[in-house]
């Protein structure tokens, strides 16, 4: 979905009355915001009390006091632009009202996958948001973990204890069975996790491979048996579930934009969402079908790769990003150069040219954390599947990488660890000038999964599984 800029704005009905002021509404959505990434329809529920009381009339100080107090909760700085004293994007009219000049010219440039029109589209978009371009609109606290203590051995154990504590699940996976209201993209990191930890579990726990053997069989299973006739992969119906993506339904229903059958969307998102969960189900069934020479996942991972091939690059940057990853892992399964050739094309128009001056992209969504970092997974894999011979467009992508990992770094010194980020990003150290700096960033998220796992004697599924899986090959490293 397209949301380059006050995404709140417009996909949401108005807090208030229009008698609130402009920095006031803008300081409330963004509250409001974050109170929905969170899904926590309690503190969705408090800003938009807030709201109604400071729209009766409220005086200027109690009215400023209920703000901050309402940010606080939220984890914005009280009275600031800000979290833990990092920016956040500072929405304003002007820059509204550039945003929506600039946007249509972006989406043409992009339909008539003109590079150069993308470019000119971004560059205008740059001087409307000024200081603003490339400032996220979001941002989560982060961790300070220890030091990291496991080697390969322990990081399995941990990996395949925490699995065990999720015995009601793990037994459904097994029996191909899906779980109430999960997003394929959930699947596909058991899978991409199970794919990751086998061979350390063929090193340190051979009792466990037939266990870990028939989860990953059963959630291929349910995979390939969702897989749409195109190769793209559905999104579960969460109206009343999650607040979100349920709005997000419900908007595209009512403009008969999408089909619903058996619970699920089965229509390609028309704002190119449905690159997400078809790139990550893709990549995890193409890793998976070479871990256990399973062609019939490596099939499904390659018509997952040929829908995104097809697929019109999207104003939402990240989106593109997903399907440049998967099509790296095609052409690794195949050797295919069309595969590579794809993803590199798609890099080109709709991904690259979105870069801010600060390293991250332009727009305050694809600019917080969370995104940045699936933009990098696939800068990582561009550069790990470039032949040597092409140094001239390793040379291309590596430009863009070197400051989007520097802003990344930037905030993970400031903050801590935002975001867990190892498989995404782990592939881009061989590349990187600057590496101690990186590799004491990858222990410190090795680390924190560790930590959100583990308290030391209680283990717990704290971590998706393909992010506590990268901890054995990290460590292993």
């Amino acid at each position: 979905m397209f949301r380059p800029l006050l995404a709140i704005l417009l996909m949401i009905a108005p807090l208030a009355a229009s008698a609130l002021d402009d920095e006031t509404e803008a300081r409330l959505r963004m509250a409001h915001q974050i109170a929905r990434e969170r899904n926590d329809a309690t503190l969705v529920e408090r800003v938009k009390g807030t709201a109604a009381r400071i729209e009766e009339g409220l005086d200027a100080t109690a009215a400023e006091a209920l703000l901050r107090e309402v940010e606080s909760v939220v984890g914005i700085d009280p009275g600031g632009w800000s979290m833990a004293g990092q920016p956040l994007f500072h929405p304003s009219p002007e820059r509204e009202a550039g945003t929506r000049t600039v946007g249509p010219k972006l989406k043409a440039a992009l339909a008539e996958e003109s590079v150069e029109g993308v470019e000119a589209a971004v560059a205008e978009w740059l001087a409307v948001l000024g200081d603003q371009a490339g400032v996220p609109d979001g941002r989560r606290p982060g961790a300070k973990p220890g030091p990291l203590s496991l080697d390969e051995a322990a990081a399995t154990r941990l990996f395949l204890d925490a699995l065990a504590s999720e015995g009601r699940a793990v037994r459904e996976l097994t029996a191909s069975r899906p779980l109430p209201g999960q997003m394929l993209r959930f699947y596909a990191y058991v899978l991409d996790g199970l794919a990751t930890i086998r061979p350390s579990v063929e090193r340190h726990a051979v009792d466990s491979l037939d266990e870990l053997d028939a989860l990953a069989a059963g959630t291929a299973s349910i995979l390939t048996n969702l897989q749409q006739p195109d190769g793209h992969f559905p999104f579960p119906d969460l109206r009343g579930r999650n607040l979100r993506f349920g709005d997000m339904i419900k908007r595209q229903l009512a403009a008969g934009t999408i089909e619903l059958r058996d619970g699920w969307v089965i229509t390609a998102d028309p704002d190119g969402g449905t690159q997400f969960d078809t790139g990550v189900c893709g990549v995890a069934l193409l890793k998976a079908g070479k871990v256990w020479a399973n062609s019939a996942w490596t099939a499904a991972g390659s018509r997952a790769a040929d829908w995104a091939t097809g697929q019109a690059c999207v104003a939402n940057f990240n989106y593109n990003a997903f399907s440049v990853s998967l099509l790296c892992e095609a052409f690794t399964a195949s050797g295919k150069a069309g595969y590579l050739d794809a993803a590199l094309a798609k890099f080109r128009l709709g991904v690259a040219p979105g870069q801010a001056p600060n390293g991250r992209w332009i727009d305050p969504h694809n600019a917080r954390t969370v995104y940045h970092i699936i933009i990098l997974r696939a800068i990582g894999d561009l550069l790990d599947v470039l032949p040597a011979d092409r140094a001239a467009e390793f040379a291309e992508v590596k430009a863009v990488a070197d400051s989007a990992v520097t802003a990344l770094l930037d905030e993970f010194d400031t903050m801590g660890i935002t975001v867990e980020c190892l498989p995404e990003v782990m592939p881009l150290l061989p590349h990187l000038g600057n590496q101690d700096r990186f590799r004491a960033a990858l222990d410190r998220i090795a680390s924190s999964l560790v930590e959100k796992c583990t308290d030391g004697t209680r283990v717990k599924m704290g971590a998706q599984p393909h992010q506590l899986a990268a901890v054995a090959v990290w460590v292993r490293k």
